[in-house]
């Protein structure tokens, strides 16, 4: 979708797809991926393996890629006084059908870094970022768009009760790319 494709909304200048995240450190990124190419061997879903492990803070938007240096110095200028996270997963769930995902340790300290992330983009870019309605649920998908309802129940049974649980520590968010292969990680900060 980056190569010169538009926001199918609008004739305008070329945009690209983006959003923001805190990327899983590589070991909790080499776990989850086995997940995602088990889902991929048994079920053909391809469509998480395109992103790294990682908790979204703000979902896809489009933006004018001409203008990218404005998202890059609003994440450069993005602080908190929110200490390092420790953000534990623990075991697998799911939306409906349709996503299954590593569970996130309720945590409030990640609920206050995206509230803020979400303030702080929302002042910088207005409307491009549109408030979440449904409540934050912190995951780290392993199959979704093309999970098919007919294949969730064997692949539910295969993880509901496995046992998986990582602890890991940040302070960092990242802003991602689409390129038309996968999402690329462009900037990571410091908060």
């Amino acid at each position: 979708m980056n190569d010169a494709s538009k926001d199918p909304r609008s004739n305008a200048k070329p945009h690209s797809m983006y959003y923001l995240a805190i990327v899983c450190p590589e070991q909790v990124d080499k776990k989850v991926l086995q997940f995602k190419l088990w889902m991929q061997e048994m079920f053909g879903c391809k469509a998480a393996l395109k992103s790294p492990a990682h908790i979204t803070l703000i979902p896809p938007f489009w933006y004018d890629e001409s203008v990218e240096n404005i998202l890059l110095d609003l994440i450069s200028s993005f602080h908190s006084d929110t200490e390092e996270l420790e953000i534990g997963l623990q075991g697998f769930s799911h939306f409906s059908k349709s996503v299954l995902f590593v569970n996130i340790i309720p945590n409030t300290g990640l609920n206050e870094i995206r509230h803020q992330t979400e303030l702080h983009f929302k002042k910088g870019l207005g409307d491009i970022i549109k408030e979440e309605i449904r409540p934050f649920t912190p995951h780290i998908t392993i199959a979704n768009r093309d999970l098919k309802p007919a294949d969730f129940d064997k692949a539910w049974a295969h993880f509901m009760n496995r046992k998986f649980q990582v602890t890991f520590e940040t302070q960092q968010i990242s802003l991602l790319k689409l390129s038309p292969e996968k999402w690329n990680i462009i900037a990571t900060y410091k908060w």
